[in-house]
């Protein structure tokens, strides 16, 4: 298995403990993936401009650290100057707490 067939079963992963066809229903994210210079595959969701969103995050990155077996969470406002672009970011994050953290940090729903 090639690392950008892994990367894609991973984010796949994350896709499904964010609740999958409803994350994306809910929150109107827009998907892709990568593999960050650590290795490691990240999910992008990038948030749509036409709602209000705390803190104006309008890009959400989920990455898989595959040694901890871990999530790391990083909520960027893009359209800020480049220095402050990254509002928050959580490491050591457990599946179990992608949605209530996604939830906390945006101010949207995961699903009903």
């Amino acid at each position: 298995m090639t690392d950008k067939e892994y990367a894609k079963e991973i984010v796949q992963t994350i896709y499904t403990q964010l609740g999958s066809s409803r994350f994306t229903t809910m929150t109107g994210a827009k998907l892709s993936y990568n593999i960050n210079n650590k290795n490691q595959p990240v999910l992008q969701c990038k948030l749509p401009a036409d709602i209000k969103i705390r803190n104006n995050i309008n890009l959400v990155l989920i990455t898989y650290n595959i040694g901890l077996d871990l999530y790391e969470y990083t909520f960027i406002n893009t359209r800020k100057d480049t220095e402050n672009q990254i509002i928050k970011q959580i490491n050591d994050v457990y599946a179990e707490d992608l949605i209530p953290l996604f939830e906390q940090e945006t101010g949207l729903y995961c699903y009903l």
